[in-house]
């Protein structure tokens, strides 16, 4: 009986090590991939700051684009009083802020945009930009009441 009981001692002392080897293999893999799983949510914090400012980065944006709207309105800016200028989509002005940022609008928007006038800028990056294409569209309008000044003046030296 002795002879027996060792054997079987012996068979469970082995499986008891080959179970906690097991149990060893599973702890690693599990270490492994909560490792993997933490990377990953890192990452995905990552992301998501880059996404937030993104968005906000676009909120600002929008918000130069609306107050640029506003100071056209406030400048009362009509395009038939001015031959050159004509309408363009917001969606064919996406093409020129594109090398700059990526821009999310409606298309179908229309603003006014002098035909041959500032093709390298777009007010769809942030407010400088705005204020600069801002300032470039004063200037023009400027210029464009100008010519009709002098074009007055002359018709009435001719009268």
């Amino acid at each position: 009986m002795a002879a027996a009981s060792y054997d079987q001692l012996l068979k469970q002392v082995e499986a008891l090590k080959m179970e906690n080897s097991n149990l060893r293999q599973e702890l690693e893999d599990n270490s492994n991939h909560l490792t993997k799983l933490e990377t990953e949510a890192s990452n995905m914090k990552e992301v998501l700051k880059q996404l937030q400012g993104s968005i906000e980065d676009e909120a600002m944006a929008s918000s130069g684009q609306i107050d640029l709207l506003e100071r056209l309105k406030e400048l009362n800016l009509d395009s038939s009083n001015f031959p050159g200028v004509k309408l363009r989509s917001k969606m064919s002005l996406r093409s020129y802020g594109s090398r700059e940022g990526s821009v999310s609008s409606r298309s179908g928007e229309c603003s006014p945009v002098p035909m041959g006038s500032f093709p390298r800028r777009g007010f769809v990056n942030g407010s400088r930009e705005s204020t600069g294409y801002l300032e470039e569209l004063e200037k023009e309008r400027s210029l464009l009441l100008a010519d009709l000044d002098k074009e007055k003046k002359k018709k009435k030296k001719k009268k």
